[in-house]
């Protein structure tokens, strides 16, 4: 029979996991994505559908940059390379991924009393959800924006179609398999 205070404790634990995790995500270094880019056509690996679809929404957010001649991100391989990167990682590490994007597209909701989810808003209402995530009092919450942030920005900037954006004209030395 459980007690409580065992109850308490393993919930004490899962969310110091859980904020480790994300914590990590949030500082995944940029060479990490390379093992992720190779092939933008396979199937999802670690993200379902449904999931993919919030983190779509989320990326675009992050990367928007305003211009009208910037790539949009279901037009790039972003999402399927976060995707690829995560299935890549530590089961630990990525585990309260799925969790976070759910809590992003309920997050209207809960946290700000707005009876739409995520999905539902439009581009300022995202924006100002996102804002949320990112300025809030709770720690696990900025956490897991700053994890969403990096990994959008490591999945956009992953992309050939991204670069033009900021003038970079790629690699010195061509990557391997790919044709300049």
């Amino acid at each position: 029979m459980r007690t409580s205070a065992q109850l308490s404790r393993r919930g004490f634990l899962a969310l110091a996991g859980s904020s480790a995790a994300l914590g990590a995500l949030a500082r995944l270094p940029a060479g990490a994505v390379v093992a992720a880019t190779a092939d933008p056509a396979a199937a999802p690996a670690f993200f379902s559908a449904y999931e993919a679809e919030i983190l779509t929404r989320i990326v675009e957010r992050i990367v928007d940059s305003g211009l009208p001649d910037a790539p949009r991100v279901s037009d790039t391989g972003a999402v399927a390379t976060i995707d690829r990167l995560c299935a890549s990682l530590d089961a630990e590490l990525t585990r309260p991924l799925p969790v976070l994007l759910r809590a992003v597209e309920w997050g209207p909701w809960i946290f700000d009393w707005r009876f739409a989810r995520f999905g539902e808003l439009d581009a300022a209402g995202r924006d100002a959800s996102l804002r949320g995530w990112m300025t809030s009092g709770l720690a696990l919450r900025r956490l897991g924006f700053q994890a969403l942030k990096n990994l959008s920005l490591l999945g956009w900037y992953a992309q050939d179609a991204s670069w033009a954006a900021i003038d970079y004209r790629g690699p010195l030395i061509a990557r391997r398999g790919v044709a300049r």
